[in-house]
């Protein structure tokens, strides 16, 4: 085996479910040092694996994943320098410090680049670790106790930032906006695919997500450790209300987490100088990042054809099966980017396999960007002294825009070698032949919706339409003050329903039409 192959070597997690408190409440810098600190003791080197660690890089922070934007009241504050507040509480002083970008495929993708570092020698050992502490915040802020949490921190580091927006202004002025109300209209085109009302929908996804919420009950790293039915999940309530058509509360991820993950990785040599036993070693046997075309390029809108791509190419570069893996955690934000996997992967999701190691985002927690560094921390620890046994981690990021893929094994394999998504990500961005008509007028039918209610109640929304004319896409919102408009989008099935469309000053409104 090659000194120059990449391992990860220890992981850890944290969890904190108790109510906000001076004295016991960690910051976000804190819980993202704490579990890194714990991940190196981990690795069980008899070498000091700190002083190794080149490249420390710290999954952004929800509330930085909107630029030049507060999502939210923090009034706490927070580091200016993530990646330099961890590093002083670890006592290190890495050659990088990586902020990382917003996405939930970014901890999959980060081991994906640095994996390919390791391998070339310019990098000895990373840390990458990640926190969010919003149920602190929320529950300080409901119970009037003070917290400080900010901090200035000097030292330069490498604030990485998508280069491409993931909605045009055009999208953006239309809808695609909120990933729940970008989702649901994924699910409502699989409902009409499936031909399944409303109701059956929900009960259909209270099938597949009970599984995780047991999952969940059973794991000492959930947030929400409680085991719900298929017809809680599915039946909308006083505690489980309508957020967005077809999803009550408990089908999407729970942001009001306290949780922490963190993985340590270096090379077979540098473990071998460490002394860091072999039984601790985990591989990256293959792995893949493929992203897709804008929301309203896509052809299908009932699946991601990218993360198809990325699983395919993952498993075809380890040369396995699906039925060899012992382990999945499949990205759980939304219901569909469930589904849309298994659909690639040739799993019914109602089949009774597990499809994730934690419980998944609704149920283990949902904590901002970091999600996936969990999944693959629980990787590390179960597939220790698991001998041939496989893991299969598929991340999602964005509207399912952004997907990066990680299989793991407990023994080396084939040399290993950098593995390319060039193909699959070209293959990707030429799928689409869709014609977008951003000024749309007169007749059309609609595609896909998203129905919101805000405090239960139906409140408004928008489609994904075609034109009658000549079959080109486009994006509405509701005719302001249409009541039939409203009674259409919050109906049984408005998927194929004729609309009337208008455009007025750059937006596109729509009634309700004749056939």
């Amino acid at each position: 085996m090659q000194d120059s192959t990449p391992i990860l070597v220890g992981g850890a997690q944290y969890v904190d479910r108790n109510a906000p408190s001076p004295a016991t409440s960690l910051s976000p810098a804190d819980m993202a040092a704490e579990v890194a600190r714990r991940a190196l003791a981990d690795a069980g080197a008899s070498g000091d694996l700190a002083a190794r660690v080149d490249v420390l890089a710290v999954a952004r922070l929800f509330e930085h994943s909107v630029r030049d934007t507060v999502m939210w009241p923090n009034p706490f504050g927070c580091s200016n320098n993530m990646p330099w507040s961890v590093a002083r509480r670890l006592g290190i002083r890495p050659r990088r410090a990586v902020y990382a970008e917003v996405g939930g495929e970014t901890p999959q993708r980060l081991v994906n680049q640095l994996a390919e570092d390791i391998h070339a020698g310019t990098v000895r050992a990373a840390v990458l670790t990640g926190a969010e502490a919003l149920a602190t915040i929320r529950n300080a802020r409901r119970a009037g106790v003070e917290l400080d949490w900010h901090e200035e921190v000097d030292g330069e580091f490498e604030d990485l930032w998508p280069d491409d927006p993931m909605a045009s202004a055009y999208e953006t002025a239309h809808g695609i906006t909120f990933p729940i109300q970008v989702y649901c209209l994924f699910e409502q085109a699989l409902r009409a695919e499936l031909g399944l009302s409303q109701g059956a929908y929900r009960e259909r996804i209270g099938r597949i997500f009970a599984p995780f919420s047991a999952v969940a009950a059973a794991n000492p790293y959930a947030q929400f450790p409680d085991a719900r039915s298929a017809a809680f999940i599915a039946t909308p309530s006083a505690e489980n209300f309508l957020l967005c058509e077809p999803y009550t509360k408990w089908m999407v991820a729970q942001d009001a987490v306290n949780q922490a993950a963190a993985v340590v990785m270096t090379s077979v040599g540098q473990a071998r100088e460490l002394g860091i036993p072999e039984s601790h070693w985990v591989y990256l046997r293959a792995y893949a990042d493929v992203d897709e075309l804008p929301v309203v390029r896509r052809p299908r809108l009932a699946g991601s054809h990218a993360q198809g791509l990325a699983l395919g190419r993952a498993l075809a570069d380890a040369g396995i099966e699906i039925d060899d893996i012992a382990h999945i955690d499949l990205y759980s934000c939304f219901p569909v980017a469930v589904t849309s996997a298994c659909e690639h992967l040739g799993i019914d999701p109602e089949g009774g396999r597990a499809l994730t190691l934690t419980g998944g985002l609704p149920y283990f927690g949902g904590p901002g960007n970091n999600y996936s560094l969990h999944a693959i921390a629980e990787v590390v620890a179960r597939l220790r002294g698991d001998g041939a046994e496989h893991a299969l981690i598929a991340a999602n990021g964005g509207y399912l825009s952004k997907h990066s893929v990680g299989i793991y094994a407990a023994q080396p394999g084939a040399a290993w070698q950098p593995r390319s998504s060039a193909a699959e990500r070209r293959a990707a961005k030429a799928a689409s032949d869709i014609v977008v008509a951003e000024v749309a007028e007169g007749a059309g039918r609609i595609e896909s919706y998203a129905a919101v209610y805000a405090r239960g109640e139906p409140s408004g929304g928008y489609i994904v339409g075609r034109l009658a004319a000549d079959e080109r896409r486009f994006l509405a919102v509701m005719e302001p003050d249409s009541e039939a408009a409203r009674a259409l989008l919050f109906g049984e099935q408005p998927i194929g329903m004729p609309v009337q469309v208008r455009h007025a000053e750059g937006i596109n409104y729509f009634g309700v039409g004749t056939p």
